[in-house]
């Protein structure tokens, strides 16, 4: 184990030292106003405390150590999020030089020749930018600021998988901003509300999805949980079949469902695809899931609104005439295909935050003392904590972004 171990560390330390050679020579002749430097460099994780009040919706970020490694994520192949980021990461050197500003690969090459000057806190050095593999910048984020519109957000959010979300600072530049409270001209200000620690977060939570394939589920331990901001769900794809699905809670049979699919969803994720479906509206204060069926072909399988402590079990059904073509469902998590699901697989979805397991709706995983305890410690910080502008960022929201319960416009007629 410890020899395996040695070789994993010099693998990733060979890849790093190999990605950070690349990088540097592809930019030493692009752009004289920036250099790359490997993440490495950089201190660890510095997380914040989010302190809650009674008189508030939201919770305080709270700073214990000064805020250094700021990771940037943009919408891609947009110009005006691509000048932002430029503008944004200008701003951050010119004012806080103590502050590292932290880009994925592909963007720290796309925006090196988009800087025009030299930082002026540091007249004749260039923009120091880190950057490296994936696995190694999300263990150095102290913040994560997107530029872009929803997609962008939970994109990012993705990168950190199973590990502690760093408290998301969102600006408004794309097509859908619901979970966007500000817009990018106030970037400086709102920068310093969070450095200062006068910023509040709202608290969002997130799913927990385990697959398990047909007669593996003694190995059902060694998977990777999948997590949603949004939603998981489940569909028929491009087949012309509707979907066979055995839908249990908390251990308990609920129903078989015959339909294009079935959608479970965070009250975060209630105004994205769960709404299309006909699912409600909730705020991401309430502790639920919703468990919302695709265009079922049945009248009276309505939408569901579970505890968010609640085990949710799909299980992959069949005809008996079904063809072997027809026994495949697709399954998709927060926008992004996973692998096809078979008839007999499973699907088990959690809160990230805690469930509350009655007899006989363990996971496997779940009897094991090591996966217990280590999600036990991730229970304590998880979620997401975002930004927010104001107490009633999501009412605003619901009335501007969706046009809840609009009136009827009506227009002359000319004859």
């Amino acid at each position: 184990m410890i020899c395996s171990l040695n070789r994993s560390i010099k693998t990733r330390l060979y890849r790093s030292l190999c990605f950070s050679r690349s990088f540097h020579s592809k930019l030493r002749d692009t752009s004289k106003f920036v250099t790359l430097k490997p993440v490495s460099k950089l201190r660890s994780i510095s997380s914040p405390d989010f302190i809650s009040s009674p008189n508030s919706k939201l919770q305080s970020l709270i700073w214990h150590r000064p805020l250094q490694n700021v990771f940037i994520t943009k919408k891609p192949w947009a110009d005006n999020t691509r000048q932002a980021m430029v503008d944004f990461i200008t701003h951050l050197h010119d004012s806080y030089p103590e502050i590292n500003v932290l880009l994925q690969p592909d963007v720290a090459e796309e925006i090196a020749q988009d800087f025009v000057k030299n930082p002026q806190s540091n007249p004749g050095e260039p923009h120091v930018l880190y950057t490296g593999e994936i696995e190694d910048i999300v263990d150095k984020v102290d913040l994560l600021v997107t530029l872009g519109g929803d997609g962008t957000i939970l994109r990012a959010v993705s990168l950190f998988a199973s590990m502690q979300v760093p408290p998301v600072l969102a600006f408004s530049l794309g097509t859908l901003g619901f979970l966007l409270p500000f817009n990018f001209k106030q970037h400086k200000e709102v920068f310093e509300q969070v450095l200062s620690s006068r910023a509040k977060c709202l608290h969002r939570t997130r799913l927990e999805c385990h697959v398990i394939r047909r007669g593996s589920k003694e190995n059902c331990s060694k998977s990777v949980a999948h997590h949603a901001m949004n939603d998981i769900f489940l569909h028929r794809g491009n087949s012309p079949h509707l979907t066979n699905l055995d839908i249990f809670i908390d251990g308990e049979y609920l129903t078989r469902t015959t339909a294009d699919g079935v959608t479970l969803a965070t009250p975060t994720g209630s105004t994205a695809y769960s709404l299309s479906a006909g699912g409600s509206i909730v705020s991401p204060l309430v502790p639920a899931i919703l468990l919302t069926p695709i265009c079922p072909r049945s009248l009276s399988f309505r939408p569901l609104i579970l505890p968010h402590s609640s085990h949710i079990k799909i299980k992959i059904g069949s005809k008996p005439l079904q063809g072997p073509d027809n026994k495949i469902v697709k399954l998709s998590i927060d926008g992004v295909p996973l692998e096809d699901l078979n008839v007999g697989d499973e699907i088990h979805v959690v809160n990230e935050i805690g469930t509350i397991y009655v007899n006989g709706s363990q996971l496997p995983s779940t009897k094991d003392s090591e996966v217990v305890k280590r999600r036990e410690e991730r229970i304590k910080n998880a979620g997401i904590y975002c930004i927010a502008k104001t107490e009633n960022d999501w009412t605003r929201g619901i009335n501007e972004l969706l046009g809840f319960n609009s009136s009827f416009r009506f227009t002359s007629r000319k004859d």
